[in-house]
């Protein structure tokens, strides 16, 4: 647990002036900031279930805020996992960036390690990598090896691909063509401008998840693709890259 939080008075004028006028949304980004679950990285474990007794409120105002919050771009949640990730707050309690000799980066990997690794802890260590020298401690190796490779499947190989070049054979029937040679998408996410404009970031996880499958991102990428879309950096060239790739090795 941690002694001290440092929330700055300006955070009026730039996270909070989001939510204003919702009490249940303000109390959560509060919680999220100053609870005794939190630890200075911003990501840890949070059942709604005691969010909603911490902040007193019921479980469907409790979700309710939270929801604003991630609406507003401040956190996201993993229902599934109970894992919350508070985007800012690494950045605001530990530094923007460190030294490699900083005794900040072990203390981070440390927190990371105590997590499992799925879409929103690996999205984590994705952005703070290279910022927090996370790649060269021992302790993430696991999740040095998520990175650099494509999930293990639940079944066999041979199993994944041909779901892979199932996924890929339905998208070619239904648009003609594939990635951004097709037919418009009418997707909500996707912008009406330019066909290289990124993805907007969708308002929670399982969300996203859908849309990706949806464009028929093959599974392997999928929490890859996932930390990108949230970060609102994925491209659709990228899908159809990973589309390719994945046609190249069958």
């Amino acid at each position: 647990m941690r002694s001290f939080a440092t929330i700055p008075p300006s955070i009026w004028q730039t996270e909070l002036k989001k939510l204003r006028g919702d009490v249940d949304a303000i109390a959560v980004h509060y919680h999220l900031t100053t609870s005794t679950h939190s630890n200075m990285i911003g990501l840890y474990p949070l059942p709604l279930m005691f969010l909603a007794y911490e902040i007193g409120s019921p479980l469907e105002g409790a979700s309710k805020g939270l929801r604003k919050v991630i609406e507003a771009g401040i956190c996201t949640y993993d229902e599934e996992s109970e894992i919350i990730w508070v985007h800012d707050m690494a950045k605001s309690q530990v530094a923007p960036r460190l030294s490699p000799k900083d005794n900040k980066v072990v203390a981070v990997a440390k927190q990371l390690s105590m997590l499992p690794i799925c879409s929103i802890t690996l999205a984590f260590y994705i952005h703070y990598r290279e910022l927090f020298h996370l790649g060269d401690q021992p302790i993430l190796d696991e999740y040095e090896r998520a990175f650099r490779a494509p999930s293990k499947p639940l079944r066999s190989k041979e199993q994944e691909q041909e779901k892979e070049q199932g996924q890929i054979k339905n998208l070619d029937s239904r648009t003609g063509l594939s990635g951004s040679e097709g037919k418009k998408d009418t997707y909500t996410h996707v912008r009406e401008n330019e066909p290289e404009d990124p993805f907007d970031p969708p308002r929670s996880v399982e969300e996203g998840k859908s849309f990706l499958l949806s464009k028929g991102l093959p599974p392997r990428y999928m929490d890859q693709a996932l930390q990108r879309l949230m970060r609102g950096v994925l491209y659709p060239c990228d899908i159809e890259a990973w589309i390719e790739e994945v046609r190249g090795a069958a």
